[in-house]
């Protein structure tokens, strides 16, 4: 263990002293539920992709990826790669559609696009069930990775003590922040997380025993460092791949990736300051996401993987943390802890403030009914975020082992749920009972297909997915649909494509949207050329790094794919800012 010099105790300190004067500078100063959730819809495009970004880029991540290139090599990623699909999808097809709805949270959408008392049932029920314990899993892996990162740094310590401190001053800062505060402390600890993982993968690789890029290159089994599956033993099976790319990216409800975007991705979408903002500000987090921040993670996995053969699948994600210990230079350590620490800070103060958001806006208000102040509200928030803090804390400790588990988890009980996400954009006959539904069959059908049938992942969300969208489909038109006149007052303020609307329309009736420009061939240009964009852009940092020749295939793609993004963009944009 390499003791704490002077430079890592400064490193240490410098994000809570940063954090306190950006809290001070930039916290929730009105007693508005709007203001403290939803920052006014004031956030600028940079901001509030930036929080977006720093939100994914949780303590936990660069754990999951050192256990998932450990067991399939740089192929393996392609478990949460494939996401960008579905990023991309929500930048260029419902970002726009989420600022004009209106709405302070995304299930307030419910309210917007169903009605009746099912509408009201479904809104409460998914408050409770994602706002509290769905949250609560999320941050039980964060918390679980702060478990195996605090020994590291602290060996003589009790973990669990110290992330009690940790959780305390997340929640202090989270509930003077309010979101605004929150998402401008988030930009900060993005890039020193961000900046803080490129200086200890440089670090790392130029270690004696690695012997650079060249040296860790000869250390490795050649599938470790396969960009794509080649379908042998080590690297992420082939069938695997394709079902990924081609279903679980609509399929499956998972944080930060929800189909047709959703959660904290929807509440920063809806917290910018105009329509061009929420464009451009969902666009930075998924490049961002995908394309900028990956590879410091995977040099310091790949060396673990040759400095620790032989760890455990349970203890495999601790290899990104030992590799500390291998004569980094001072100061590195505290870097490094500071960098963990502001991945989790940023992530537990978004999670606490979007789960109460949800619990309060969208379950206490329309169930009890009451007038009441907005600071009323805002104090039971603060109750809510204490709340699932302590649970969280529990869950870490006593119900979870390896984070990856827990996303394949999330990932397979909810893989009956995403088809609904994006349909209610585009489909009128869309009803609230067919998303109740949805999340009815979703459970039911994974424990048929992978505790019953015994599917393995992704079979499992493959035959989960593709049976009940057919279910879904046909109880539309057996299922009562929404009150029209609510389906022509959402038609007409979120203004969706108006193909899959026609049949809401009687003859001779002349909808109001149609005059608004439906750009669906540019919305299909903007997602294939973000999707060229990232995976060109990963492959010829691929090809550079480890100096093949296929970067003559890579780079045209990543060019091709930034001159597209940059038509897109100029064409969906609006020519005035409002």
């Amino acid at each position: 263990m390499i003791p704490f010099h002077f430079l890592d105790f400064v490193f240490f300190l410098f994000p809570f002293v940063i954090i306190i004067l950006l809290l001070f500078r930039f916290r929730s100063k009105q007693n508005s539920t709007k203001e403290y959730f939803q920052a006014e819809g004031s956030l600028s495009w940079f901001v509030a992709g930036t929080a977006m970004v720093a939100t994914t880029f949780a303590a936990d991540t660069p754990l999951a990826v050192t256990e998932i290139i450990r067991g399939q090599g740089i192929s393996g990623n392609w478990i949460w790669w494939y996401m960008a699909v579905g990023g991309f999808v929500t930048v260029f097809f419902f970002s726009k559609l989420w600022k004009r709805s209106g709405a302070t949270t995304d299930l307030e959408l419910i309210g917007l696009r169903y009605s009746g008392k099912e509408a009201d049932f479904l809104r409460g029920f998914k408050a409770f069930v994602i706002g509290f314990l769905l949250n609560l899993v999320i941050l039980g892996w964060v918390n679980l990775a702060m478990l195996k990162i605090i020994p590291v740094f602290f060996p003589n310590v009790t973990g669990s003590h110290i992330l009690i401190y940790l959780l305390l001053f997340g929640v202090f800062y989270t509930s003077i922040a309010g979101l605004r505060g929150i998402s401008y402390i988030d930009v900060f600890q993005f890039f020193l997380a961000w900046i803080g993982c490129i200086i200890f993968a440089y670090f790392a690789v130029n270690l004696p025993s690695v012997g650079g890029l060249e040296g860790l290159k000869h250390k490795l089994d050649a599938n470790k460092i396969l960009f794509f599956p080649n379908g042998e033993l080590g690297t992420l099976p082939w069938d695997h791949f394709l079902i990924l790319l081609t279903v679980l990216w609509w399929s499956s409800w998972y944080p930060g990736s929800e189909p047709g975007g959703g959660g904290y991705i929807a509440q920063r979408i809806l917290a910018t300051k105009n329509e061009n903002a929420a464009l451009k500000g969902s666009l930075w987090f998924v490049v961002a996401h995908y394309f900028v921040r990956p590879w410091p993670w995977i040099l310091v996995a790949l060396v673990s993987l040759v400095l620790y053969p032989n760890l455990s699948e349970i203890e495999s994600g601790k290899g990104f943390l030992m590799v500390l210990q291998e004569g980094m230079p001072s100061g590195m350590m505290g870097l490094m802890l500071s960098a963990f620490l502001a991945a989790y800070l940023s992530t537990l103060a978004t999670h606490l403030n979007w789960g109460a958001s949800y619990l309060v806006n969208d379950l206490l208000r329309p169930m009890t009914k009451v007038d009441k102040p907005d600071f009323y509200y805002l104090k039971i928030s603060y109750g809510i975020q204490i709340l699932t803090a302590v649970c969280s804390f529990f869950l870490a400790v006593y119900g979870m082992e390896t984070i990856k588990g827990a996303w394949v988890f999330l990932l397979e009980a909810s893989s009956g749920i995403g088809f609904i996400l994006i349909a209610r954009w585009f489909f009128w006959r869309i009803s609230a009972w067919t998303e109740i539904l949805a999340f009815i069959l979703s459970p039911i059908l994974y424990l048929l297909f992978s505790v019953y049938l015994k599917a393995v992942f992704p079979y499992s969300i493959f035959y989960t997915a593709i049976t009940s969208s057919i279910i879904l489909i046909l109880s539309t038109y057996v299922l009562p649909t929404t009150n029209r006149e609510v389906l022509l007052r959402f038609y007409e303020t979120t203004k969706p494509p108006f193909f899959f609307w026609r049949g809401l329309f009687k003859k001779n009736e002349e909808p109001k949207q149609i005059i608004y420009p439906n750009r669906l061939i540019v919305s299909f240009l903007g997602t294939l050329s973000g999707l060229c964009f990232v995976f060109g852009g990963l492959y010829s940092i691929q090809c550079l790094v480890w100096r093949k020749g296929e970067m003559i295939i890579g780079l045209p793609i990543f060019l091709l794919g930034f001159f597209g993004l940059y038509v897109s963009i100029q064409m969906l944009q609006e020519k005035k800012e409002s």
